[in-house]
């Protein structure tokens, strides 16, 4: 309002009142905006459908399916969870399916060791309901005497 005070001076004031002045605005904008939009020269809409073109192929291509950890035997022959519960998981990686779940201070025979491909170990384990699985290895400690062996085991 004041830029076109200082432009018109009071005499325009007198001409318009605010109502006009919002108008006149308007309208130069939608001019402004409206001047904008007409075609592109040198660009001509398709007649139809074109053929689908196909999309570069890499041949360093993310398989689908999660790399199966290689699993080793262990000298690590008993396993006591520390954290209050523990999901078992079907293999050996954080987005497996879980089979099951154990409790804290509960000790589970090893059968088998792996690392995903975090390098990060796991235990497969059977548990009290005759399940097998895999836990993550960070959530428990290994046990090697037999007489510190706490004979809590999961309760499902």
């Amino acid at each position: 309002m004041q830029v076109l005070l200082i432009l018109f001076g009071d005499k325009f004031m007198n001409v318009m009142n605010k109502d006009k002045i919002v108008k006149y605005i308007l309208l130069v904008m939608v001019f402004i905006l409206l001047s904008g939009c007409r075609p592109i020269e040198g660009l001509e809409p398709s007649e139809g459908p074109t053929e689908p073109v196909e999309a570069p192929v890499s041949e360093d291509e993310i398989p689908l399916e999660p790399e199966t950890p290689e699993s080793e035997e262990t000298g690590i022959l008993h396993v006591q969870i520390i954290a209050d519960v523990l999901n078992v998981r079907e293999t050996a990686s954080i987005n497996s399916t879980i089979v099951d779940k154990v409790k804290e201070n509960a000790v589970f025979e090893v059968l088998e060791e792996a690392k995903d491909a975090d390098d990060q170990v796991w235990y497969k384990i059977k548990t009290e309901q005759e399940v097998l699985g895999w836990i993550f290895g960070a959530y428990c400690i290994p046990v090697d005497d037999e007489e510190s062996l706490d004979t809590t085991v999961s309760d499902g």
